[in-house]
């Protein structure tokens, strides 16, 4: 049985963030009822590409739930979600702070009529402070917590590829704490309202850098950093054949292996972090890797521990045979009769039996 056999949760979020989170609930096992407002629904489903009558982005966080249309605004359809909400035990909802308490369904109203019931709010900023109302996206939470600011420079600053923000808020902060709530729940007999803020939730994944600046007392710079690319132990290098492979041979051990390895053992003494010598290092690493293709170096080092490892593209990702041995990809059939191949949720990738989507 799976952890959250019996669990039932009512998604009224969109997008990305609140999906996430209902998905990884269902995997355990929870059964999910998303609700969305009548056309267009929830806005991801309409973004190409397309699997059948749905987005491949939608389908991929919303596999294995009950989905259902309600217009909050009438007064038929908000009764229909009092009866729902009586026997749920959570809400997941990711609208503008206040949103639900002017619709009637705000956490008082819902613990009114289940004082179980766990709500959880997921917004940008939060449910209060100057920016509670303030409309954003990704790359702004990532500017205002401080993230783009050492992700690298130069002339034209590169857009951060993946939504961290919306993938932390959803998966580890809201998962993690509807599961926290549930736990306290049986102890106490009551719900509670989480407040989880997109934006915020970066900064605890930036503790250490915090705890580093204010120890050296300036901020991090975008470039020249012991984690971006000011190490040659820790950077991406180009191969003969215009790929790139990472180096991570932060601890000494990992260093003495890799010089060995490239045949440049005299750079074992030489202060591999970030220092004097660093560009010079990095230079002459530089110079080396780029006499073999990426796949050549992969293939020398698979036998040397040194923290090398090819830059994969994501189909030669999933060919890959450890993540093969792993099954960390799951053959899922779409509504348009094709098979996507995506990651397991983590609930999947803990074996319970049963969290599997459908």
């Amino acid at each position: 049985m799976p952890p959250l056999d019996g669990v039932h949760v009512l998604d009224l979020s969109m997008l990305l963030p609140g999906p996430l989170c209902t998905q990884i609930l269902r995997d355990l096992g929870a059964r999910i009822t998303k609700i969305e407002p009548p056309s267009p629904g929830d806005y991801m489903a309409h973004w190409p590409p397309m699997v059948g009558p749905v987005a491949a982005t939608y389908f991929a966080v919303n596999r294995g739930k009950e989905i259902t249309s309600l217009n909050l605004k009438d007064d038929a359809d908000r009764q229909r979600f009092y009866e729902l909400a009586k026997s749920a035990d959570v809400v997941v909802e990711g609208f503008r702070p206040g949103v639900i308490d002017k619709l009637g369904i705000g956490y008082e109203t819902l613990a009114r009529l289940n004082p179980r019931i766990v709500v959880c709010s997921i917004s940008g900023y939060g449910q209060d402070g100057p920016y509670v109302l303030r409309g954003g996206h990704d790359m702004n939470y990532q500017a205002l917590a401080g993230v783009l600011s050492i992700s690298g420079g130069g002339k034209h600053p590169p857009n951060p590829p993946l939504q961290v923000a919306d993938t932390a808020a959803g998966s580890y902060a809201a998962a993690m704490l509807i599961l926290a709530a549930l736990l306290e729940r049986q102890r106490t007999g009551q719900g509670r309202h989480i407040d989880v803020s997109m934006s915020e939730q970066l900064l605890p994944l930036m503790t250490p850098m915090y705890a580093s600046a204010q120890a050296e007392e300036r901020d991090p710079l975008s470039d020249g950093e012991l984690l971006s690319g000011g190490a040659p132990c820790y950077r991406l290098y180009r191969t003969a054949d215009g790929r790139t492979i990472s180096i991570g041979a932060l601890e000494p051990k990992f260093w003495q292996a890799l010089v060995d390895a490239i045949g440049l053992p005299r750079l074992a003494e030489r202060n591999h972090l970030v220092g004097p010598q660093a560009a010079e290092t990095t230079a002459e690493l530089a110079q080396v890797m780029a006499t073999k293709t990426r796949d050549e170096w992969a293939a020398i080092f698979a036998a040397v521990d040194a923290c090398v490892e090819p830059v994969l593209t994501f189909s030669e990702v999933r060919q890959h045979p450890h993540w093969q041995a792993r099954k960390s990809f799951e053959a899922v059939p779409t509504p348009d009769g094709r098979t996507l191949h995506l990651p397991k949720m983590p609930g999947s990738l803990a074996g319970f039996d049963g969290a599997r989507p459908s």
